[in-house]
This record gives C-alpha cells, sequence and structure tokens, in this order.
C-alpha cells in the first residue's frame, strides 16, 4: 500500500514538473514571438530560412540526407518485455495520441509548425502527419523516422526497434535539431538547457513500454 501511495505521488509530482517545463517553454515561445516583431532584416533571413527549411521534400533520399545533416541531440534506449510487432502498433498509437491533442494543435499553430493537424494515413506510414511531425520513413517492426520544424528549429525523432531475445525488444529513440539564429538558441536553451526534451522523450518511452506490455 506504500508503495502503491509513493508510486502515486512520483506521477503526480512528474507531472506538476511536466507542466512547469511547458508553462516556461510557451512563456518563452510568446516573448520570442513579440520580440521578433519589426526586426527588419534579421526577421527576414529567419524568414528565409524557415521557408528552406520547412519545405516538404518528396524525394525520399533527400529528406533522409536532410535529417542526417541535422545536429545530433541525445538517443535514449529502452528494454520492452513485448515482440517488436506489438512494440511497433504501440509506438504508432502512443504517439498519435500524445501529439494530436488540441493543446498540441494549438502549440503548432504558434510557433508556425509546418505540420498543425493530424493527416495521412493511419497506423502511421509515410506522409503521414501529426502535429509538429511528418512521417518521412515507416518500415514496419524496424524503423521510424519523423521531421518537422517551426520558426525556431528544424527537427527530426529516429525510432529503432530491435530483437533483444525471445519476448524482449529494445526501443532507441534519436532526436536531431537546428535552431538558427539568436532566437533559435534560446528556445534551445528553454527547451533542451532545462531538461525539458529529456523529460518529455523518457515520458514518451514509458508511455510506449507500458502498452506494449
Amino acid at each position: 500500500m506504500q508503495n502503491l501511495e509513493e508510486e502515486k505521488s512520483l506521477r503526480l509530482q512528474g507531472s506538476l514538473d511536466m507542466s512547469m517545463l511547458l508553462i516556461i517553454i510557451f512563456a518563452t515561445v510568446i516573448i520570442l514571438l513579440i520580440a521578433s516583431i519589426g526586426r527588419g532584416q534579421s526577421s527576414r533571413d529567419r524568414r528565409s530560412w524557415h521557408t528552406k527549411a520547412c519545405q516538404q521534400r518528396s524525394d525520399l533520399t533527400e529528406a533522409l540526407m536532410h535529417i542526417a545533416s541535422l545536429p545530433y541531440l541525445d538517443e535514449h534506449t529502452t528494454v520492452i518485455t513485448a515482440g517488436v510487432d506489438e512494440i511497433w502498433r504501440s509506438l504508432g498509437q502512443t504517439l498519435d495520441r500524445s501529439f494530436s491533442r488540441p493543446s498540441m494543435a494549438r502549440y503548432a499553430r504558434l510557433v508556425r509548425s509546418a505540420y498543425c493537424t493530424t493527416s495521412g494515413p493511419r497506423p502511421l506510414a509515410e506522409g503521414s502527419t501529426f502535429p509538429g511531425f511528418r512521417v518521412v520513413a515507416a518500415v514496419p517492426g524496424r524503423e521510424l523516422v519523423l521531421e518537422g520544424c517551426h520558426r525556431f528549429s528544424s527537427y527530426a525523432m529516429i525510432f529503432r526497434l530491435e530483437h533483444v531475445s525471445t519476448g524482449r525488444s529494445r526501443l532507441r529513440a534519436e532526436s536531431r535539431a537546428a535552431f538558427p539564429g539568436l532566437a533559435g538558441g534560446l528556445y534551445r536553451r528553454t527547451v533542451i538547457g532545462t531538461g525539458g526534451h529529456v523529460v518529455g522523450m523518457k515520458r514518451l518511452l514509458s508511455a510506449i513500454r507500458h502498452r506494449s506490455e
């Protein structure tokens, strides 16, 4: 009983910490948007970068080359007691559920994301979108490649699945991102420097693991 109460307390604290990080990120974005108004050439340069970085690349090789050119951020790994096919289904369902919430769509519009709506085939396949991301490549049971961009960053997430042993598989999540200019640098400090990205990735992998097992 005590362990259950402690687990509930930790979950509540984790939710509060994540909520605070989201508030900080949201407030920073508002400040950056206000500060960017009327900044002349720097604002035009940022729009030019945004247009180029967010162009949809129909050629798979070109899209993958763009992703490979983005600076490496980190990689998170978890071993799940399930087969790769089950984890693959859970991965798609968890991503859809986590990023298709109304709050995520509002945030995507606020930062002028290239992808603000849920569209395309389900289960997730090449061309599917949800707020913040587009599926560049999907190899069921092996690899899912996502890309996205907005005013302050161009980014990608690559999920890889590996068989470990009977009934056990490894899920790896690699993140890459570029944060151009002063505004991009401040956004990076807010999202990466506060630990918000790490917290978010750990929660995402935990949700996938729980859905799979």
